[in-house]
């Protein structure tokens, strides 16, 4: 006879992988987690060993998260006893004080954080690795630093199986028949039944509820993580030179926003990205790098950073899955209440992950949610439906 789950999840991912954790954290006993490829594949979006983290956001609603997320990031390190966070600070900086820094800087502010506004003389004066145009202002944060994200994948894939989870790996969906009382998934390793299903799937995600007849607003895109070598270890590795001069986390809020973290992932190499890419078919996603890509970010570094080589020493990959308005998309399903979706994390979900999965378990356990989410309904975009954000 076959298992019935009491719930599955789809897709190993940092997403699913906290859900799943927090579903079995809340005592449900029998909980799978699937994913199509190995654990570790480079095939979607949480690979890889750096990922920024910050508490300054010009979406409130994430700067409100932010605060849970760096506590439960504190409570998942201690218990599996492995770093997970490297505190390095970060800048926000922008052409004057345009509408996205005036946010991130009233969403600090409003959180009671510590921050400092700088004119981009006395960043240019205090940071060794910056060279800012004179018209450009500043808010340095105090917490922004790494995340240590092929760490941090595997801490909950260990406290998911601690609490008596099951992991299934290289089990394809080929299908998915919902039903009122158990929901069946047809897989390249058989059948598998479950009263409530999770679809984390990344950017397979739209694909997999298509079928359902949900077409979710999703734009997946292939973004060209590019490392670059540096000219002084001391100004550019975390902990090895002055940490009020050195090099943090930074993010360029422009209306082509750049983003940057100190070398940690390769010594001597620090990771500075554009945050868009090529839209592709996660199927078929090994194309060669976008030059104007890489270009552009050569540009960036050239306009911008002091002893950044102009030339990237690394490219690689990552999907991100990317809504019309840079929010998540958290719910249940419109016509099938056990089947519940979290989709279009659009290249920031990783740091808020926790927080993700802790809502996901509400819906999956019909709890009340610890937040609004309003600001995450699958609807929000149709045309009978006036976008809120």
């Amino acid at each position: 006879m076959m298992d019935v789950y009491d719930a599955i999840v789809i897709g190993a991912g940092i997403e699913g992988s906290s859900t799943a954790y927090h579903i079995a954290n809340k005592g449900i006993k029998k909980v799978a987690l699937l994913e199509q490829f190995q654990l570790g594949h480079t095939r979607g979006s949480s690979h890889g060993a750096s990922r920024m983290t910050r508490r300054g956001y010009h979406a409130q609603h994430f700067a409100e998260m932010m605060a849970e997320a760096f506590k439960m990031w504190e409570e998942i390190e201690h218990e599996v006893g492995t770093q997970l966070y490297i505190k390095t600070g970060g800048v926000h900086f922008s052409a004057g004080i345009n509408i996205f820094l005036k946010e991130v800087i009233s969403g600090l502010r409003n959180l009671g954080l510590r921050h400092e506004i700088l004119s981009a003389a006395e960043a240019n004066s205090r940071f060794d690795f910056l060279k800012l145009p004179s018209h450009y202002m500043c808010a340095i944060e105090e917490d922004a630093g790494i995340l240590i994200s092929n760490k941090a994948l595997d801490a909950f894939h260990k406290l998911f199986t601690k609490r008596g989870g099951k992991i299934i790996e290289c089990c394809q969906v080929t299908k998915i028949t919902p039903g009122d009382q158990l929901v069946t998934l047809t897989t390249t390793r058989g059948e598998y039944k479950t009263k409530k299903l999770v679809i984390t799937a990344g950017p397979w995600s739209s694909k997999m509820v298509k079928p359902l007849g949900l077409d979710l607003p999703i734009n997946v895109v292939k973004i060209d993580v590019l490392y670059w070598k540096v000219d002084q270890l001391d100004v550019f590795t975390p902990g090895r030179g002055d940490s009020n001069r050195s090099m943090g986390a930074f993010i360029c809020h422009d209306f082509d926003h750049y983003y940057g973290l100190p070398a940690y992932e390769y010594p001597g190499l620090v990771k500075v990205c554009f945050h868009d890419g090529c839209t592709v078919d996660p199927d078929a996603r090994d194309a060669k790098p976008n030059p104007q890509s890489v270009e552009r970010v050569s540009q960036f570094i050239d306009k911008f950073l002091k002893g950044v080589s102009t030339d990237p020493s690394i490219v690689e990959s990552c999907m991100y899955s990317i809504t019309p308005d840079k929010s998540f998309l958290l719910g249940h399903h419109p016509k099938h209440h056990n089947i519940i979706i979290g989709a279009g994390f659009s290249g920031h979900g990783f740091k808020l992950a926790p927080v993700v999965g802790k809502i996901l378990s509400e819906l999956v356990l019909d709890l009340p949610p610890s937040y609004n989410l309003e600001p995450f309904k699958l609807d929000r975009f149709d045309k009978h439906h006036r976008s809120r954000l």
